[in-house]
């Protein structure tokens, strides 16, 4: 259960800890992809917001620990930043550096210090990636760099030799490029199935996210950790809503709409894309 606080917002219970995804901060979007870029504006309204209700944003790698052991402050979040464009550096990074917060980034390395071609479907072809020096200098910062598969595939609608080598190559890069231990990874769109899940666990990542719309709890399997979208225009509202939000139906519900979504994608081409989209030759 939630608690309601005085400001109408809901707080999660002792073990609860809400992980928040955003992709872009930025100003203007492709129509197709715009809810997933929060104006500059409004997210830095949302890290006042969680400032001054005493949240703690840790990583996601934290949240990990916290499962075997480790200990988390009070009111803890994970803020976590899919995709790595560019605007993190310039627009979420000085905003999460004023207020002394952790975040969690991930990566698709095959296109770092390029554009996101895996989202030419929607129009946003030309979005910046970050470079490999960019991140190098975000790792410094208090943000932990992770893994987002090589190049963004669908990992549940591909062969599982292509998975493996998403995975795993994506580790390998990230580990010679920062000089860092890579601890996480994040599914592409959200979307895995069993074979992901196992590619994630024999690369030897200590935990993965996924998104199932919920707030984390001290049973969920670490290797498929539920986040919340943060979507353009909720606001600090919205956000409230979120951090403590439980979806209609809880676990069992978003299981089976995951499964019966990606039935969905695998019929009809038209509503699941190709699941390779934007791979560049190898």
């Amino acid at each position: 259960m939630s608690a309601h606080l005085a400001d109408g917002s809901t707080e999660c219970v002792a073990g609860q800890v809400p992980v928040l995804m955003y992709h872009s901060i930025a100003t203007a979007a492709a129509g197709r992809f715009s809810r997933f870029v929060v104006d500059p504006g409004e997210f830095a309204a949302q890290m006042d917001y969680l400032d001054a209700g005493g949240y703690r944003p840790v990583t996601a790698a934290d949240l990990a620990g916290s499962r075997s052991g480790g200990t988390l402050p009070p009111r803890p979040v994970v803020l976590t930043f899919d995709d790595a464009y560019t605007d993190f550096y310039s627009a979420a990074l000085p905003v999460l550096r004023e207020h002394d917060f952790r975040a969690t980034i991930y990566v698709p390395t095959a296109y770092v210090g390029a554009t996101a071609r895996f989202i030419s479907g929607v129009g946003e072809q030309s979005r910046e990636v970050l470079s490999w020096r960019a991140l190098r200098d975000i790792a410094t910062e208090g943000v932990e760099v992770a893994a987002h598969s090589h190049t963004h595939p669908q990992l549940d609608r591909v062969r599982a030799a292509v998975i493996s080598d998403e995975v795993r190559r994506s580790r390998r890069l990230l580990e010679d490029n920062l000089g860092l231990a890579v601890e996480g990874f994040a599914y592409p769109f959200g979307y895995w199935n069993r074979a992901a899940r196992a590619a994630v666990a024999a690369t030897g990542f200590r935990y993965a996210c996924a998104v199932a719309e919920l707030v984390t709890a001290p049973g969920d399997d670490v290797l498929t950790l539920p986040r919340l979208t943060v979507n353009a225009g909720i606001g600090v509202t919205g956000l409230a809503r979120l951090l403590g939000g439980r979806p209609p139906g809880g676990r069992q519900a978003a299981a089976v709409k995951r499964v019966a979504w990606r039935a969905l994608r695998r019929a009809v081409p038209a509503v699941g894309g190709d699941p390779q989209e934007g791979r560049p030759a190898t």
